[in-house]
């Protein structure tokens, strides 16, 4: 009887342990949920919160931002365009060692135009490298870029060559 009790407390100890470790490894939210956050709150200082003080990031269509001083300052200036209505981000992979991790995916933005009322959406194509930087994962390096435009359907389009 003694040995099944302590069999029993030796599993319940092993699973508290295993639990206690899974927690502590990996319960802190991603620079990306950080991100979509601030973004569909329409607030800049929350996304630049998500990036480290040197971080870059390349706006699609626009230049790079150095620094989250000039990261808050691009994304202000999309808000003062645009209202987010939502974003969908689907992680397709990562790739995590030790204090660093590097995630790629798409996304999907609604936003409507603060001007006109119209709405639209955009779609395209992240990479990003983060860095667990004072217990937080923060971006280093931002790489979102939309979709291109699509082509018409020819065969040199779709990478096939002329006859």
């Amino acid at each position: 009887m003694q040995q099944r009790y302590r069999v029993g407390r030796a599993v319940i100890c092993g699973l508290a342990l295993w639990a206690g470790a899974a927690l502590a490894a990996g319960n802190e939210p991603s620079a990306g949920e950080c991100f979509k956050a601030g973004f569909e709150a329409n607030n800049a200082d929350a996304v630049a919160a998500c990036y480290a003080e040197d971080a870059i990031i390349w706006f699609p269509g626009g230049p790079a931002a150095k620094g989250r001083a000039a990261i808050r300052e691009g994304f202000a200036h999309f808000f003062g365009g645009y209202t987010v209505k939502g974003i969908e981000m689907t992680e397709i992979g990562q790739e995590g060692v030790g204090d660093a991790r590097v995630a790629w995916g798409t996304y999907v933005i609604r936003t409507a135009d603060k001007a006109s009322g119209a709405e639209s959406s955009t779609s395209g194509r992240y990479t990003d490298v983060q860095k667990k930087i004072d217990g937080r994962w923060l971006y280093v390096v931002d790489h979102p870029s939309d979709d291109p435009p699509a082509s018409k359907a020819t065969p040199e389009a779709a990478g096939t060559p002329k006859p």
